[in-house]
């Protein structure tokens, strides 16, 4: 500003013609006048955006809601709930994840959106599987949030036909509300004429597939023995079978149990799955 000035004195002082002085003053004036105005948009638009005042986003999971707000108000951030989960090993109430994340360098008043641990179990609308195949009722009841652990077949003219679904050995209706993940019972119709089949290898498998294996021949998982008790439902997915009753190649009924022994003994698992052999098949050697 003060070079700006010196030279309008050093015009005005120079030998040159009033109007070239005229000129050429006017021409600093409105360049100084043009310099003021962009340095004072420049401070307004560094307030405005309250440049380098970033801001660290302090780490608040595990907190509750209630328990954070101290934190971004003294951070001078806002907070919004956008989404809410059950995780059982975390505490109701508990935020679980902060968007942006701790430590991100934010603006003054910005929102940080979170997702909190749901104070009680979602729970699932059973949906209607009556009359459904039994293949179809499974699928649709999985793909809702519930597990299908067991079947129960009994008489009916009509075979492989869902005649109702069982829960803790209560029966249940289609619109009725369970929490997220619980097991459930279909129960089917087997046809009076009953009939038998081979009983399916299940040596090596895990649950989950055997349940599946099973339901594919229309039987039943019956007792599940460990060798070592599991911990916990998750410790139990590791374990897998090495041994049935009946034994592989069994004739069975349609509807009947199979009993199950799981392990994580790799001897036990990978020693010979033990296989029926008809009697005809001994007698003729």
């Amino acid at each position: 500003m003060v070079f700006f000035v010196f030279l309008i004195f050093v015009i005005i002082k120079s030998p040159m013609s009033d109007s070239w002085k005229r000129i050429l003053k006017n021409l600093l004036i409105f360049a100084v006048i043009l310099a003021a105005l962009i340095v004072m948009v420049l401070a307004a638009l560094n307030k405005y955006t309250q440049h380098d005042s970033a801001i660290t986003v302090p780490d608040v999971t595990t907190l509750t809601v209630n328990e954070a707000a101290p934190f971004f108000e003294k951070k001078n951030l806002r907070y919004k709930v956008v989404d809410s989960i059950r995780v059982v090993t975390q505490a109701p109430g508990a935020i679980l994840e902060q968007k942006p994340a701790p430590g991100a360098h934010v603006k003054q008043n910005r929102i940080i959106f979170l997702t909190i641990n749901a104070s009680s179990e979602e729970r699932i609308s059973i949906p209607d599987v009556k009359d459904c195949s039994q293949r179809q009722a499974v699928a649709t009841l999985e793909a809702s949030g519930l597990r299908v652990r067991n079947v129960e077949y009994i008489p009916s003219e009509f075979r492989d036909l869902v005649l109702g679904i069982s829960y803790n050995g209560k029966n249940i209706s289609a619109g009725s509300k369970l929490p997220k993940g619980s097991s459930v019972t279909l129960i089917v119709g087997q046809s009076s004429t009953g009939g038998e089949i081979q009983v399916p290898t299940m040596h090596g498998l895990f649950l989950e597939e055997a349940i599946a294996s099973a339901h594919a021949k229309s039987l039943s998982i019956g007792n599940i023995h460990y060798d070592v008790t599991p911990a916990n439902s998750e410790q139990a997915k590791s374990y897998q079978i090495y041994k049935q009753d009946p034994i592989t190649g069994s004739p069975i009924s349609i509807g009947k149990k199979v009993d199950i022994w799981m392990s994580t003994d790799y001897e036990l698992i990978e020693a010979p799955d033990e296989v029926f052999v008809p009697k005809d098949s001994l007698d003729s050697e």
